[in-house]
């Protein structure tokens, strides 16, 4: 397996709502995250600012688990990658 860069620490809800009200993300811009974890930040980008959002990681399973989540939502406009 890949040796991680930094550990994993999920972002609280409250932090993520606020960084992306900070960033005035509008509908239909793009938002990239690398190292974007289980995906919650592309998710929210996508679902309550109307976002592209593309997420990049390196651990395998986080990749899983999102593309998994993304999927179940439904949500097209967002991409997540494992980077290799």
């Amino acid at each position: 397996p890949p040796e991680k860069a930094a550990p994993y620490y999920p972002t609280p809800q409250v932090v993520l709502d606020r960084m992306l009200q900070l960033g005035d993300l509008k509908k239909g811009e793009k938002l990239f995250d690398l190292g974007s974890g289980d995906g919650r930040i592309v998710i929210a980008a996508a679902q309550k600012f109307g976002a592209r959002a593309f997420g990049v990681e390196l651990d395998p399973k986080l990749v899983a688990e999102s593309r998994a989540k993304i999927d179940r939502l439904g949500l097209k406009s967002v991409s997540y990658t494992h980077l290799t």
